[in-house]
């Protein structure tokens, strides 16, 4: 079910690091109705899953789902302004296989040794975002009339969407409980630190693939992905 990971395209390296919109911080996020969930029924579209369905974890296995969370949003007519514009994630950019949208409070998980050298630990969660100019990774209009869906678990899980993103979906907490820190199984950085440790794997990439030949590119990075 995820060869797909292994035989992605090279993603290009976007120039511009900077954003414009003030940045958020992962919240309750939400999957956009049509995305594809891993499941014990397959691959199936996120707004298709039930309570009782389980689906495919990062760290834990089959897991079930407790609750569904489901919303509508209506987007205003200059979308792309608005801070709750939703973050085009293009083909193989994050290990999916297909382009995608996702909300900008969507927590992603990340791979780095960036995260590692900073944080000690080369898995974190960033809000969606904080990856704006990662490998093409933009705001763009996925419609005025948003439906958006997102399983919740027993505890927080990491879940697989369209072969090999990895979403972040936090346990719900009520708000007595929201007032004291918590200890999450993810580490997940507020939005400042996500958007610094981006800027710096963007910077690393474009430095490691500037003498790259055109050819083998395809070729380095399918070794590099089959090595994890």
């Amino acid at each position: 079910m995820f060869d797909w990971i292994t035989k992605r395209k090279p993603a290009p390296v976007a120039s511009g690091l900077g954003t414009e919109l003030p940045l958020v911080s992962t919240g309750q996020g939400g999957l956009l109705a049509g995305t594809h969930v891993a499941s014990n029924l397959g691959w199936r579209p996120v707004e298709a899953l039930s309570v009782g369905d389980r689906v495919l974890t990062f760290d834990h296995g089959m897991q079930e789902i407790t609750e569904l969370h489901r919303e509508t949003i209506l987007m205003p007519e200059e979308i792309l302004m608005d801070p709750q514009c939703p973050m085009f994630v293009p083909q193989d950019a994050l290990h999916n296989r297909v382009p995608m949208w996702v909300m900008p409070d969507q927590g992603i998980l990340v791979e780095s040794d960036l995260a590692e050298d900073a944080q000690g630990d080369p898995f974190v969660v960033v809000p969606a975002c904080a990856l704006e100019g990662y490998r093409g990774i933009h705001r763009a209009a996925a419609g005025q009339c948003l439906q958006l869906v997102m399983p919740r678990f027993a505890q927080d899980q990491v879940i697989y969407l369209e072969a090999g993103l990895l979403a972040f979906s936090a346990t719900p907490f009520s708000i007595l409980e929201s007032a004291a820190p918590r200890d999450g199984l993810y580490r997940v950085l507020q939005q400042d630190a996500a958007r610094d440790l981006i800027t710096d794997m963007i910077v690393d990439e474009a430095f490691w693939t500037a003498d790259v030949p055109a050819g083998s590119a395809a070729q380095c990075e399918a070794q590099f992905v089959s090595v994890r």
